[in-house]
């Protein structure tokens, strides 16, 4: 029998002495090739990420602020002196717009105007998205700008059980 030879219904054209498969430098080649493309891919990829905590930042700063139009149309506008080296200013603002009175008589129509479970941290680290009380809204500080403010988790480990009010409570502002 030749190298040639008819197995069933399909033939194997295979050089005497080899057996199937790939060989070493076959698959180095392939895997360079793949690399190579991963290359490609892997750049882009990262500006799209950037791009993509830029908008969700922006989402909730706009969260924030709409909170506080919220709050605004219902009740008076929030004006808290800004104190940048602390988040105390930002989170005195956050806790009035989560606040419901217990009592259903003194609660504030439409409250609580920002979800009760949003427990932010500070940070002051210019490689990191924050966001910063100004006096009257809420900007958004991007890698690169300095700054302390609360600081954007982006895997959602800020979104934790609702925050517990003390009863002697006391709302920013009026």
């Amino acid at each position: 029998m030749t190298h040639y030879e008819q197995r069933g219904a399909r033939a194997t054209f295979l050089p005497a002495g080899r057996k199937g498969g790939f060989s070493m430098s076959e698959m180095v080649i392939v895997i360079s090739i793949m690399g190579v493309l991963a290359g490609i891919v892997v750049a882009p990829m990262t500006q799209f990420y950037g791009a993509s905590k830029d908008a969700l930042a922006s989402s909730r700063q706009e969260m924030l602020n709409q909170g506080l139009h919220r709050f605004a149309q219902q009740n008076y506008e929030l004006l808290f002196d800004a104190m940048d080296g602390t988040i105390s200013d930002e989170m005195v603002i956050l806790r009035t717009l989560q606040y419901r009175d217990p009592n259903i008589n003194r609660a504030q129509p439409g409250s609580p105007y920002m979800d009760p479970r949003y427990n932010p941290v500070s940070s002051s680290d210019s490689t990191v998205h924050r966001l910063r009380w100004t006096g009257k809204l809420f900007e958004l500080l991007k890698p690169g700008q300095n700054g302390t403010g609360i600081l954007m988790d982006f895997e959602g480990r800020d979104f934790t059980t609702a925050f517990d009010f003390p009863p002697n409570f006391q709302m920013a502002g009026r």
